[in-house]
């Protein structure tokens, strides 16, 4: 089990595993596509590694059923497919559970991934997991992932210990890429390159997934047009999302990285997001204060989408609102 970059955080974990300090409740939290899940269980084989020296072995039995997905002491537990935990299944097969010994080794490991996506059920599942945090059985770890921090009560981030997960480098994408898309040319290694940058997760989705790739093509678009100042090109991109929700929402999140990136440029920094040359074109026709109240612009009608206002009037409305 390979994992790219992040290695001040695997240094800390590993540290702590290897003098007996493991820790029972872990959040993870980092943009989309950092690789939160895997860091997950590869953190799961850490603590279950028969070998105990912090770095999993990959040779045991428990690492090997892991890398299998077949360990029964290692369980993820599963959202329902609008994205929310069901209360009474966290409940039963995690509360109820975490007492139980473990059937291999000496120590259950419970996932819980996508924290940030349970809307409707985030609060009351921490209140029932705050008990087993508060007070876990010695042989129970819990790991928590979400995109943000903010995803959590203050009394869950108090009790857990807090990773960060991180981009890696351009090289670091650059080898994954090639490691695993042999068969790929360099123009399409370099292409994902520039649209995921050090976000592993995006590389992949570029090469594999054709949303991702129509929503990056989308939002060049829809920058190109803004930072030209045509109105009809900006409208007539978004035409091209009509009735597709999905796309417009990602094309929307992935401008209005665009943007931020336009807003860091002017500061002197980086761009991180999809496109940099259209970040920096961007860049020439906003002032600071102006990207920022264009990325709070743009935020509020993803925020509309996700409150399913009616797609052609809201690309309408966000047209005429951004060149007014």
């Amino acid at each position: 089990m390979k994992i790219y970059g992040n290695s001040r955080l695997l240094g800390q974990t590993a540290r702590m595993v290897s003098a007996g300090r493991e820790p029972h409740s872990i959040m993870i939290h980092g943009e989309k596509g950092l690789g939160k899940k895997t860091m997950a269980k590869y953190l799961a084989a850490q603590l279950m590694c028969e070998e105990r020296t912090g770095i999993p072995c990959g040779r045991c039995r428990a690492c090997q059923l892991i890398e299998k997905g077949a360990h029964p002491d290692l369980i993820f537990a599963q959202a329902n497919e609008k994205g929310n935990y069901i209360v009474e299944e966290i409940r039963d097969n995690i509360i109820a559970d975490a007492p139980v010994a473990p059937n291999e080794g000496d120590i259950k490991v419970y996932v819980i991934p996508d924290f940030d996506l349970s809307i409707q059920t985030s609060v009351q599942v921490q209140n029932i997991l705050l008990k087993l945090i508060e007070e876990p059985p010695d042989h129970t770890a819990l790991i928590l992932t979400a995109r943000s921090r903010e995803t959590f009560l203050s009394t869950i981030i108090s009790r857990c210990v807090s990773l960060s997960m991180t981009p890696v480098t351009l090289q670091e994408s650059g080898e994954f890429l090639q490691e695993n898309y042999p068969d790929r040319p360099m123009e399409d290694i370099r292409e994902a390159l520039e649209a995921g940058k050090g976000n592993i997760g995006r590389c992949r989705a570029y090469m594999e997934q054709e949303q991702f790739y129509n929503s990056v093509g989308l939002a060049r678009q829809i920058a190109a047009a803004y930072a030209g100042g045509s109105e009809y090109g900006f409208l007539k991109a978004l035409a091209g999302a009509e009735g597709k929700k999905p796309l417009l929402r990602e094309a929307l999140y992935l401008f209005s990285e665009i943007v931020r990136d336009a807003g860091v440029h002017l500061a002197g920094g980086e761009a991180v997001g999809c496109d940099t040359n259209a970040a920096k074109a961007l860049s020439s026709r906003l002032t600071l204060s102006a990207a920022a109240e264009l990325y709070d612009k743009v935020n509020s009608y993803i925020r509309r989408i996700d409150a399913n206002c009616n797609l052609a009037l809201l690309c309408n409305s966000l047209c005429a609102d951004l060149f007014s």
